[in-house]
């Protein structure tokens, strides 16, 4: 009797420290929030949640953007408003600027780190999802959870690789030319018109830098990528293959064009060399902004930023027309993605975030289209009315884009990013005289067509 009284008092204290260990015990979270050239989030437990929500294991997702210091504070607040509806997701967020961002993300999709949502934009979007990355969205819309029934078909499409849909449009966009209309005046420059061609855009940066002592630009209309393909557009090529295992454009002449007048604007001061655009970090730091330069080039969507950074009316311009073109080299192009990671173990919430972020009028009501022209109509009623003068000019601009524009091409192949370096390497070659632009035309088409070969395999 005494050794069953024995084991029971033994067993009475064992159960006693086991649950007095349960009740000591907290769930841990890391809330280290530093990095190096990044900004992070992980959200600390909501002290007003209900005892019933607490006890709950809260569907965790993880999601990464680029942009200015203005996106990152919109995006933040729709992140703790869409929290605030869904009570069951903690969202831990990270952003960047442009510069790092994709050499970011390869690092995430090879540690298989992939944060549940991320920014994915048009040049990069096949890439991944031709990897097996990304998480098709198709099944999603028909289950409900993803609405795009107030979306058009054409602000859809461009998600779109071999038929599936693997990235939401989070605005209409167009390469363009952002530009001070005061400077021009004080230049005794006309204003770019819709019918502007090159030789225009030549003059007028030749005697923006004569009068003004500044530069006429920040770079070459569309820049060393967009810039190119633009041109080549124009002469009815492309400068992919429909296949991507090659350059399209079969005349050399239309590279060597291209890069002739951008030679000629930098050797005449009106374009500053590459080494003096590595101080533009942000889109604080751009000449247009700081009146360095007259005119900026950019996709439409970031003039919002640009007008609150610089803090004074900004104008937009298309690119340049060619006189003898056979086609528009302008198109509408989705500003960025939204895409899901095909590793996400919460993907429904994933789409659930993504769906608030296009469709909600509210959550819009605070993007206030920043990353382009929303793709749902619904959306794009309800804030007309509220729109800034940066905002109108946005959408205005859009509105002239469509009706100066051709259809977009496919999406760029795997091999793009390397092309894209290769590219910017050799119009810094050229820049500094070490190559010609004849000469950079034949290794370019040398060097790319064993790249996107390369790739293909």
């Amino acid at each position: 009797m005494k050794k069953w009284w024995g084991l029971l008092i033994i067993a009475i204290l064992v159960m006693t420290m086991v649950l007095t260990a349960c009740g000591q015990s907290q769930p841990t979270k890391d809330t280290d929030g530093t990095t190096t050239g990044d900004q992070q989030k992980q959200d600390e437990p909501k002290q007003d949640e209900s005892k019933e929500n607490a006890g709950s294991q809260k569907a965790e997702l993880r999601i990464f953007w680029w942009g200015s210091q203005d996106r990152h504070d919109r995006t933040i607040k729709v992140i703790e408003m869409f929290e605030e509806k869904n009570p069951d997701v903690s969202i831990q967020y990270e952003f960047s600027g442009w510069d790092g961002y994709w050499e970011k993300v390869a690092a995430l999709a090879a540690a298989n780190t992939l944060p549940d949502v991320f920014q994915q934009d048009y040049q990069y979007l096949a890439q991944y999802a031709k990897k097996g990355l990304l998480e098709a969205l198709d099944p999603y819309v028909e289950r409900g959870i993803l609405d795009l029934s107030d979306v058009d078909e054409s602000s859809i499409v461009g998600g779109k690789v071999d038929g599936k849909l693997y990235g939401i449009n989070l605005g209409s966009n167009a390469p363009c030319i952002a530009y001070d209309p005061a400077l021009f005046q004080q230049a005794g420059v006309p204003e770019p018109t819709p019918d502007w061609t090159w030789e225009d855009y030549m003059d007028a940066a030749k005697k923006i830098h004569e009068k003004l002592g500044i530069y006429a630009d920040n770079t070459f209309p569309g820049g060393y990528f967009h810039g190119l393909k633009h041109y080549i557009r124009q002469h009815g090529q492309k400068l992919y293959s429909d296949d991507g295992t090659k350059l399209d454009y079969s005349d050399d002449k239309l590279f060597e064009e291209f890069f002739t007048m951008e030679l000629e604007l930098v050797k005449q001061g009106a374009l500053p060399m590459p080494d003096e655009s590595l101080e533009v970090k942000s889109v604080e730091d751009q000449f247009l902004v700081t009146k360095k330069a007259a005119m900026a080039e950019v996709h439409a969507n970031q003039i919002v930023a640009m007008v609150k950074a610089a803090n004074r009316p900004l104008k937009l311009a298309l690119l340049p027309k060619h006189k003898d073109q056979v086609k528009e080299g302008m198109y509408v192009k989705p500003s960025q993605f939204f895409s899901v990671a095909a590793t996400s173990k919460n993907k429904d919430k994933a789409v659930q975030f993504v769906n608030y972020f296009t469709n909600d009028i509210e959550a819009n009501k605070v993007l206030m289209a920043e990353r382009g022209v929303p793709i749902s109509s619904k959306v794009r009623e309800a804030l007309m009315p509220l729109l800034n003068d940066a905002q109108k000019e946005l959408f205005n601009f859009m509105e002239v884009v469509i009706s100066n524009s051709s259809p977009i091409d496919p999406p760029d192949p795997p091999g793009h990013p390397e092309v894209d370096k290769l590219l910017k390497n050799l119009e810094a070659q050229m820049l500094y005289g070490q190559l010609t632009p004849a000469e950079a035309a034949i290794k370019f088409r040398e060097e790319a067509n064993k790249i996107l070969a390369k790739s293909a395999q």
